[in-house]
């Protein structure tokens, strides 16, 4: 990408940003964040149809920030408990060990992608949005019956080229001496999610279903590759986008037209049980 500017004009810090990632992807030298070994181990397990409970509950254990945000989420996820959940081994017991793991993977991202100190404004909100769109993912594919171990994982990772992307902006700026307002940083994403998805799908080793949701929701129809998983991830992130923006009813009017319900099979009384259960998804999101 070459960018030419008038004699004696000086370049804005987005086209400085631009420039700088584009040479990096050109030289093959851009970086993504490296998944730590014990995030791949969870992811590993989540992705089972049995998981392993002991090397579960030692790899949760071994952060106590896991943990935690395991322990806090799983309050809100288990459905009438017969008595609140205190210890890990209640959360397996209740709730399984693939959700479980699926909820310390997402902590451990969080932890990876999310710094508390710059992550208000749009971070925060679209990490929000991935992680609503994995429990919607997770609930749209139970109803559909189209739900497999991995539609967790390509719910919350299907879009994570956008954060690499905008951390990546953000970090570029400052090694540059710019600034970049958000609506700059919002085109820099548009821009370059896809090929900030690519790497992390390569770095990372991500299975074949979660690269393709990452390759294909975004225009997603009934012809596309893997049609019916990248349909219930679609659909997981229009949903999750609206709801975490405007809300359930708004969700109602916006997507009641959209393509991937009648590929899906979700009727009109399925897609209003699928709302009903927005105040129980965002308590979720809202514990991570």
């Amino acid at each position: 990408m070459n960018i030419i500017f008038e004699s004696g004009q000086v370049p804005s810090g987005l086209g400085n940003v631009r420039t700088e990632v584009s040479g990096l992807i050109r030289y093959e030298k851009l970086e993504v964040p490296a998944l730590p070994e014990h995030a791949l181990r969870l992811a590993a397990i989540a992705g089972k149809t049995r998981s392993d409970v002991r090397l579960l509950t030692r790899l949760v254990q071994a952060d106590r920030l896991v943990e935690a945000r395991v322990l806090k989420v799983s309050q809100f996820a288990a459905y009438q408990p017969s008595a609140p959940i205190n210890s890990l081994g209640e959360a397996i017991s209740w709730l399984g060990a693939g959700e479980v793991a699926d909820m310390a993977f997402t902590a451990s991202i969080q932890t990876l992608l999310f710094d508390p100190v710059r992550g208000k404004g749009r971070i925060e909100q679209c990490w929000k949005a991935s992680i609503a769109a994995a429990i919607w993912a997770r609930e749209i594919g139970a109803v559909s019956r189209r739900r497999s171990v991995a539609t967790y994982l390509c719910g919350l990772l299907h879009d994570i080229g956008a954060h690499a992307a905008r951390l990546a902006c953000q970090d570029t700026a400052a090694k540059l001496g710019v600034r970049v307002t958000e609506a700059e940083q919002d085109s820099f994403v548009q821009e370059f999610r896809m090929a900030f998805g690519e790497l992390i799908a390569e770095r990372w080793s991500l299975a074949e279903p979660v690269s393709a949701c990452m390759r294909g929701w975004k225009d997603w129809t009934p012809a596309s590759e893997g049609s019916e998983q990248v349909a219930v991830i679609h659909l997981a992130h229009h949903l999750a986008e609206i709801v975490t923006q405007q809300g359930a009813e708004f969700a109602r009017e916006a997507l009641s037209g959209n393509q991937a319900l009648d590929t899906l099979n979700i009727t009109p009384d399925r897609f209003t049980a699928l709302l009903d259960r927005t105040a129980w998804v965002m308590n979720q999101v809202r514990a991570y």
